[in-house]
């Protein structure tokens, strides 16, 4: 498996507090089968502003750790980009790095606030070039009360990346309803741990995984899991088909 979204490199968002923790949280990712982690620790402006060389500098010492200790993964540079009006052109200028080097560029919305420039930034991403990826959309109130909202970012070209987590309720039980709402009309084009710190996501993959085949089926968990990911770090295009939109838009009471 490869995991896209992931807070492991220490020291330089909320995630791993020490390098004590980022290795443990290596050896839990390869006990439970990935092989390839995109370190996409927060890029916030004002508040986590570590740049794509001082990332690129991080991970090449801990890769040179890890072959040493014959731990089988490879990392590879990202960042979890906090939406702003200046975002597209911190990754044009090569401050922020895109997934792997790739044209794929995951960033998140606010939780509870609505963007109202979300589409323009999706838009002008495009139009750079770039394949936006939205981090978690399971996880914000706007897509909670109208997942359709969700839809509307595919129609105008970007991509969905679901937490693991989510199908087992970290998240809330709404979260979980709404991730199964989307990935229901596959409208979720790639899973990721967003793991923090240890003894949370990656322990507890034998559980989602089980989960996940029982709600999905093993081929679009390998789609998900692998197979999608993989061309992130091919940079190759995904075309996803177009979702239906979800009946009931606001399902919840």
């Amino acid at each position: 498996m490869i995991d896209v979204h992931t807070h492991i490199l220490p020291n330089i968002d909320d995630g791993s507090r020490s390098i004590n923790d980022t290795f443990k949280m290596l050896h839990e990712a390869c006990d439970a089968g990935f092989t390839d982690i995109c370190t996409t620790s927060h890029y916030i402006e004002g508040q986590y502003e570590i740049n794509k060389f001082d990332r690129k500098c991080i991970i090449e010492a801990l890769q040179n750790k890890i072959d040493k200790e014959e731990i089988n993964l490879k990392l590879h540079n990202g960042a979890e980009i906090y939406i702003s009006n200046e975002m597209p052109n911190l990754v044009q200028d090569g401050i922020i790095p895109t997934l792997a080097d790739s044209k794929y560029v995951l960033f998140e919305f606010p939780l509870r606030a609505k963007v109202v420039y979300g589409e323009d930034i999706i838009d002008r991403l495009i139009g750079m070039g770039y394949i936006p990826i939205i981090a978690h959309p399971e996880r914000y109130g706007v897509v909670q009360e109208d997942p359709n909202i969700a839809i509307s970012w595919i129609e105008q070209g970007a991509l969905l990346q679901s937490n693991y987590a989510s199908i087992l309720g970290r998240y809330g039980n709404t979260a979980r309803e709404t991730f199964l709402k989307l990935i229901d009309v596959n409208a979720i084009h790639f899973l990721g741990s967003d793991t923090h710190s240890p003894n949370t996501i990656y322990a507890k993959m034998d559980d989602i995984l089980k989960e996940l085949k029982k709600k999905i089926g093993y081929d679009n968990l390998k789609k998900l899991s692998e197979n999608n990911p993989m061309k992130i770090l091919e940079n190759i295009d995904i075309e996803p088909v177009i979702p239906k939109k979800i009946k009931n838009r606001k399902f919840f009471n």
